[in-house]
């Protein structure tokens, strides 16, 4: 740390800085952590970005922080550029969308987001037969555009998204590849979809936050509240 020029730190959002919810629209950042994000925001050498797959829009308004990065939509949505959809994608989208309203919204436990460039099925209350039979329908459904959508399975959520969005892999690189040379960088996430970041950054610091089965994360912590107490910890070292 000492020998490099400066840190990149990306933080995952649900799961990482706050608990998961069954609604996304009912999380908000504790007190404690605003203030730790804005003393970690207040050192001149380290590059704090947020990595999401909300959009980005609903992650700034959360985050509320300026002259930070915000990476939305698993990398689809930055302020600098957003991924642009082929026809293709847009109208294999828009069928996928419309499937999913009309045949597994109602199914019990079952919900719908829909982020523009992508949409979410949230399945928190669901029970496993209802889970099954809808993972099914919807992979049926898929078959067919396997080359033009793909699924990212989270955490009690199925992503659907188009080619174009590859994971937040790619973005989170193509951040770290424009600070410095030697610039550290350390990512920390909870879910599947931070596994193509735990990739990307394999030469880096990678934390997994909750059940290590199957990471390629080189560290883990067990909860949001282990992670505050990281990032408090590591913003002393700054000091």
């Amino acid at each position: 740390m000492n020998s490099a020029p400066g840190c990149a730190l990306f933080l995952d959002l649900d799961g990482t800085l706050v608990p998961l919810r069954p609604r996304p629209a009912d999380v908000q950042l504790s007190r404690q952590t605003k203030k730790v994000l804005a003393l970690l925001q207040s050192h001149k050498n380290l590059h704090l970005s947020f990595v999401s797959g909300r959009q980005l829009k609903v992650l700034r308004n959360i985050i509320g922080m300026d002259q930070v990065h915000y990476v939305g939509l698993h990398g689809a949505e930055r302020e600098d550029e957003s991924v642009r959809m082929s026809r293709e994608s847009v109208r294999a989208l828009s069928r996928a969308k419309r499937f999913a309203q009309e045949q597994l919204h109602g199914l019990p436990g079952i919900w719908i987001e829909d982020k523009g460039r992508s949409f979410a099925l949230h399945y928190w209350k669901a029970r496993p037969a209802t889970i099954q039979a809808a993972d099914l329908a919807l992979r049926e459904f898929l078959a067919p555009a396997l080359g033009v959508l793909h699924v990212l399975n989270g955490n009690r959520v199925w992503e659907v998204m188009p080619k174009e969005i590859p994971g937040k892999g790619v973005a989170v690189r193509a951040l770290l590849d424009t600070l410095p040379e030697n610039t550290l960088g350390i990512y920390v996430g909870d879910d599947v979809t931070d596994e193509t970041a735990f990739v990307a950054l394999n030469d880096q610091i990678t934390v997994k936050v909750g059940r290590t089965r199957g990471t390629l994360a080189h560290f883990y912590v067990r909860d949001p509240a282990e992670v505050y107490r990281f990032l408090s910890r590591f913003e002393t070292l700054l000091a």
